[in-house]
């Protein structure tokens, strides 16, 4: 075999290889991306927090994928600031069954009406339900100032 025909047949396997391998990591990164759940918008009071993903189970036809995440710490989360009292509403891109609020405190989940307490402090939230495409959490924090 010449050198020149050694050379295009490397150029063309290693073109091969190339191909291959970018088609795989796209449709990878596409499955990943397109099976979370969609987040929900958080409005206390006046202001818009910024909602994180917590544990989830989700599917998207025959594919389907899990995630557990442990409770976050207040410095997890980008904490917004409120005012004292503040009423929060939860909007799900759907309105889901079994959906629940809680507080987060000490690192437990303690059950919660939506709305954030009188005395200054740092609050986290967890809220979330279930769909007909799987179950998923959402955290977000607060920050009530003197």
């Amino acid at each position: 075999m010449s050198e020149l025909r050694r050379k295009g047949l490397w150029i063309v396997v290693i073109g091969l290889m190339l191909v291959g391998g970018t088609l795989f990591a796209t449709s990878f990164w596409k499955s990943e991306t397109s099976i979370k759940p969609p987040l929900p918008t958080v409005r206390v009071g006046s202001v818009t927090a910024e909602v994180k993903q917590s544990t989830f189970c989700w599917s998207n036809g025959g594919e389907a994928v899990c995630e557990d995440h442990g409770l976050p710490e207040a410095n997890d989360l980008q904490l917004v600031p409120v005012e004292p009292g503040a009423e929060i509403a939860v909007e799900f891109h759907a309105e889901p069954a079994n959906a629940s609020f809680h507080r987060i405190i000490d690192g437990e989940l303690v059950w919660s009406e939506p709305v954030v307490p009188d005395e200054p402090g740092v609050y986290l939230f967890e809220t979330g339900g279930e769909w007909p495409r799987g179950d998923s959490r959402y955290v977000f924090g607060v920050e009530v100032e003197e």
